[in-house]
């Protein structure tokens, strides 16, 4: 079992050993160290998260736990390994990733945030002389220092306008790059969006920019409101150096340094199928051995680049795009084959789909990432090389991958979840006895999930009750029920937030009133990881538990971080949705680069992925075979993720998760 903990404000960096400097210290053959005795059933999962370390980190310093942790085994961590003079190594990280300001939320201490990076209240103090005179929301803080980033390494050098430089006539400021600068770099420096760049230099090469070139930065509010109006969320059509044949070019808002060009080619057609768009996104190569190696992807979506005005649907999508984009910045320094990406507009068409096969579009790629349907998604898997691993990721319902051993499937099927959920309950409910509790003329959607339960429930010899109840549930309705003789988890038939909204308080009511609190709790849906606000205190105030193929929080800060990467980027806010689309296309773009390159080198796809919103442990979902002279396993079927979070909301806003 995987196990983490997102808890209140708590900015999360665990895998710098943030927790180890808060263990008790020995000394071993003269080395102070940190130690930590693993307890009964203890994974080394759970060990990584539970100290915020690696697993790299804790076999590194404990080579005996690469052979697995037993209880009571001593873990050590050298003290001086995981101690920054300075008070602020947790900082220093949280700069690596992007993050060298607090905005101070409401009810926030000078002391909670600085325990949240790390540090000393009397260093972020120093760092931040003006808030001696206290905090108020909305404050900026900083909370690195440059010292501290350059001991580091990871001091940039930044571009920095001329202070005395000023705006011409237009509102723009002009820029010569410089060696090392990116336009993302640039952006930044100068708190401007980065479609506003691009779109701003409209003959700039996005792809082969060179140091020395003169750009403009829009600054004053006329320059910016200029092409804000044409720079929108989705692909803005605007002219561009690289043509293919007749096609005109757009330009696509990717974080600068990635190679990616965007192209519209028209066969010549008068049909939508005979139209294709695509970006071509290259993670750098720096591994001499793979210099010559190039792994292919094609991800074929309904990004309706013809339509005039983006749809919802549209957006999201595009959403994903650019999420995809930010994965592949992140990784394009990073050691293995170089891996691009070529997008294809497939304008909801299933004759578009089959256009683009008929041209040769995926004929040579290494993984292909298909639509939200099924036909196309169909047409793809026959059209593509046997060899072409195919990711389904938006055909949730989808049951290709029980033929087709070339397949992934990345969302758990739903009996599968349900089983998976439902042996969870009867885990953590052991001794607790179960409330189905329904609403005469209510929306009834989890009515398969109750059944599925109570028969599991039934065969397992344990009692359970039912409450049915008009308009909204009351504290009469549960007057037979004394959780202080018998602790109740309640089981609604419905995960929808206004069926929410009519029992809840009658529960919560029950729970004040019971001696021990704990005795009263609710099992609950996939549907309430969106809840905000009132619904998400009283999920927590509740301890409520659900099960979910995604895990969202507020409180988590790589989700907290990706969001503001995003909107630093853009110029836009991720859409509010779950699976949070920009995250799930960071996600993916992560799992391909690093799954085909791991396939490059073994010759299999990794069978495990931890992402930041989605997590992916695949198996096979057909009959499995042996090979008895090469000892390599084979399937009928393809693979299909088997990962379901178990998500707990605590009192006081602690969200927990285990898989």
């Amino acid at each position: 079992m995987v196990a983490g903990v997102l808890a209140g404000t708590a900015i999360c960096f665990a895998v710098w050993g943030d927790a180890v400097s808060e263990l008790p210290v020995t000394t071993v053959k003269g080395v102070k160290c940190y130690y930590y005795e693993v307890q009964p059933k203890e994974s080394i999962y759970q060990v990584t998260n539970r100290l915020g370390v690696t697993r790299e980190q804790i076999t590194a310093y404990n080579p005996s736990a690469a052979d697995g942790l037993k209880p009571k085994m001593r873990l050590y961590f050298p003290v001086a390994d995981f101690t920054s003079e300075a008070g602020n190594r947790k900082a220093v990280y949280a700069a690596a990733a992007g993050v060298k300001t607090h905005v101070v939320k409401k009810g926030e201490s000078l002391y909670g945030i600085a325990r949240q990076y790390g540090m000393s209240p009397d260093y972020l103090l120093k760092l931040n002389p003006q808030a001696e005179d206290g905090l108020r929301q909305g404050d900026e803080l900083r909370i690195v220092a440059d010292e501290d980033l350059a001991a580091a390494g990871l001091a940039e050098a930044a571009p920095s306008q001329d202070k005395t430089a000023v705006p011409d006539a237009d509102g723009y400021l002009r820029y010569e790059i410089r060696p090392g600068d990116t336009l993302f770099s640039i952006a930044n420096a100068n708190n401007v969006p980065l479609e506003l760049i691009l779109d701003a230099n409209s003959t700039l090469d996005p792809i082969n920019y060179k140091a020395g070139e003169l750009i403009r930065i829009p600054v004053s509010q006329q320059a910016r409101a200029r092409h804000s109006a044409s720079s929108s969320a989705a692909m803005a059509e605007t002219s561009a150096a690289s043509t293919v044949s007749n096609a005109s070019a757009s330009a696509v808002s990717a974080p600068a340094g990635v190679d990616m060009a965007v192209m519209r080619g028209d066969t010549g057609s008068s049909t939508s199928a005979g139209t294709s768009t695509f970006a071509e996104v290259a993670t750098e190569d720096d591994a001499d051995a793979d210099s010559d190696t190039e792994l292919q992807v094609g991800v074929l979506l309904p990004f309706m680049l013809a339509d005039e005005n983006q749809s919802r649907t549209t957006q999201l999508y595009t959403e994903f795009f650019k999420g995809m984009l930010m994965a592949a910045d992140t990784l394009r320094n990073t050691p293995g084959p170089k891996v691009k990406f070529t997008f294809f507009d497939t304008s909801a068409s299933l004759d578009s789909v089959q256009s683009i096969i008929a041209r040769g579009g995926i004929n040579d790629m290494d993984l292909i990432v298909g639509p939200d349907n099924q036909a196309q998604l169909s047409a793809i898997v026959e059209g593509a090389d046997p060899e072409t691993v195919v990711l389904n990721i938006f055909a949730v319902k989808d049951e290709s991958y029980r033929n087709h051993r070339n397949m992934i499937q990345t969302n758990i099927p739903h009996d599968a979840m349900y089983a998976g959920a439902i042996d969870a309950f009867m885990e953590k409910y052991a001794g607790v006895v179960p409330v189905f509790i329904n609403r005469n003329a209510g929306q009834a959607d989890k009515d398969s999930f109750v059944k599925a339960l109570k028969e599991r429930l039934s065969s397992a010899g344990r009692d359970f009750r039912e409450i049915t109840f008009t308009g909204s549930l009351s504290d009469e309705d549960l007057a037979a029920i004394d959780p202080d003789f018998t602790p109740v988890v309640f089981v609604p038939n419905s995960g929808s937030k206004t069926e929410f909204a009519r029992f809840v308080k009658a529960i919560t009511s029950l729970r004040e009133k019971a001696v021990d609190s704990s005795k009263v709790t609710i099992f609950g849906y996939p549907e309430w990881v969106t809840f905000r606000g009132d619904s998400f205190d009283e999920l927590c105030a509740l301890d409520a538990t659900i099960y979910s193929r995604f895990l969202s929080t507020d409180n988590s800060s790589e989700i907290n971080r990706l969001k503001e990467q995003y909107k630093s980027l853009y110029g836009t806010e991720m859409f509010e949705a779950v699976p949070t689309q920009g995250i799930l296309g960071y996600d993916t773009a992560r799992f391909i680069i690093e799954g085909l390159r791991a396939m490059h080198r073994t010759g299999a796809f990794p069978a495990q992925y931890n992402g930041v919103q989605s997590t992916l442990r695949l198996g096979w979902s057909g009959a499995t075979s042996i090979d008895s002279t090469t000892g390599e396993m084979s399937s009928d079927g393809g693979l299909v993720n088997e990962a379901l979070y178990i998500i707990n909301y605590r009192p006081g806003g602690v969200v927990e998760w285990e898989l």
